[in-house]
């Protein structure tokens, strides 16, 4: 009965992911998209002075490396920069993320499954 109870509980807690993770493929996908033109409108407009070869002369990568794998690795470092920016605001504007943590209370956030509700 008690694991019964914890395997609620577990399920419970996993209810409502879906939406957050489609939301989060969403956000992904966008970062990739916004990346991938970001970083080619660097490579090809010659104001900024970005662009492959200074890459390739700055950080003394072999020429055998062909450009598409750059392009891929800036891709990720701006994916995954844009993901730590999404942390820092969920971190900054919901209230799950500024509420403090260790503030005791009579009340708990997560139901005990080994609660039977004998001596209530």
């Amino acid at each position: 009965m008690r694991i019964q109870k914890k395997q609620e509980a577990a399920i419970a807690r996993r209810k409502g992911m879906t939406g957050k993770t489609i939301v989060q493929i969403i956000w992904l996908a966008i970062s990739t998209g916004v990346a991938y033109f970001l970083i080619n409108f660097l490579m090809e407009s010659e104001e900024f002075g970005f662009n492959y070869n200074t890459l390739y002369n700055q950080l003394f990568i072999p020429r055998e490396i062909p450009k598409w794998v750059l392009l891929v690795v800036m891709i990720i470092i701006f994916v995954l920069v844009m993901q730590l920016f999404l942390a820092l605001g969920f971190a900054l504007a919901s209230p799950e993320g500024r509420r403090k943590t260790g503030k005791p209370t009579l009340y708990s956030r997560n139901k005990d499954p080994f609660d039977d509700g004998y001596g209530h």
